[in-house]
């Protein structure tokens, strides 16, 4: 009972860390942060937390050639696409509707796994997605006037997770989370890095309250909420893991709420509830091996 406990919150702190992305990424960009240069101080001071970490405990390894090519590619090209979306829609669209139409994603997974033959697809499953997708079309487009490119970008971001989780199935299953996390986050640091140099966005000459911000998104929403999801997961196992994580956008949208007044009409608050719901749903369902294996890399 108390390795349970123990587990429902370090996960709960992950996923109220994880919730805090957003929002410090908002922050820092009115510090005058660009996305290119944040996500590239992010995945690096990550990558180098995480590996000393993993290294102080003598858990580094080097994956087979095929698996590291795959790390890296889920890093260099996967995430580096995934989070570019993700980080410019918050530029776009307040904080609380990017938050809620990334956890789509959940289901994307789901019909992604189904399309590659991976898994069958229930009635149940069917309902979830249907109740997802109304829920997102009420979060999105409340109003029914126009989808705003923030939107686009959110969506566009849920999708490119949805095939960063997938394209990475297969290698889960044979390399420790730790060990990935540290691949994925250095090769997307990489990535960032080279995008900054080449479009002459990285300047990094920002004030000390931009470097704080930036700080606070490597350490508390990356590292902190990876080592912590990894360590509750290993106690309740990935379907409760996977439900408490549903905090994480409630994280972000109460917060957003609080802070920059980015408050919800009631149709979109009511689409949020459906696209959580039907997160749930999905959670609740059950999970094959390969999805038990994916839960452990998550890294936002």
């Amino acid at each position: 009972m108390r390795r349970s406990g123990l587990g429902v919150t370090l996960v709960l702190v992950s996923a109220v860390s994880f919730g805090f992305m957003p929002i410090f990424a908002r922050l820092a960009y009115a510090q005058g942060v660009g996305v290119d240069e944040l996500l590239f101080v992010r995945m690096l001071a990550a990558s180098l937390i995480i590996g000393g970490i993993v290294a102080a405990r003598h858990q580094l390894t080097v994956p087979k050639r095929n698996d590291l090519l795959v790390l890296i590619g889920l890093g260099a090209i996967g995430y580096f696409l995934q989070a570019t979306l993700y980080f410019t829609a918050l530029l776009y669209s307040p904080v609380a509707i990017v938050a809620l139409l990334l956890y789509t994603y959940p289901i994307l997974v789901v019909i992604g796994a189904y399309l590659l033959g991976w898994e069958k697809i229930s009635g149940l499953l069917v309902a979830a997605f249907l109740v997802a997708l109304v829920g997102l079309v009420l979060v999105a487009n409340p109003s029914g006037n126009f989808i705003g490119l923030g939107v686009v970008l959110a969506v566009g971001s849920a999708v490119g997770y949805s095939g960063y989780i997938l394209g990475g199935t297969k290698v889960l299953g044979r390399v420790r989370g730790e060990v990935v996390a540290f691949y994925v986050t250095g090769s997307a640091a990489v990535s960032f890095g080279l995008a900054g140099a080449l479009t002459g966005s990285m300047h990094l000459n920002w004030t000390w309250l931009g470097w704080f911000w930036v700080a606070m998104l490597a350490v508390v929403c990356t590292v902190v909420a990876i080592t912590t999801f990894l360590m509750g997961l290993a106690r309740i196992g990935p379907s409760r893991a996977a439900l408490l994580c549903l905090l994480e956008p409630v994280t972000g949208v109460l917060a957003s709420t609080l802070l920059f007044g980015n408050a919800l009409t009631a149709t979109q608050w009511f689409g949020g509830v459906l696209i959580l719901a039907a997160t749930a749903i999905t959670t609740l369902r059950g999970h094959s091996q390969d999805e038990r294996e994916l839960r452990s890399v998550t890294v936002g």
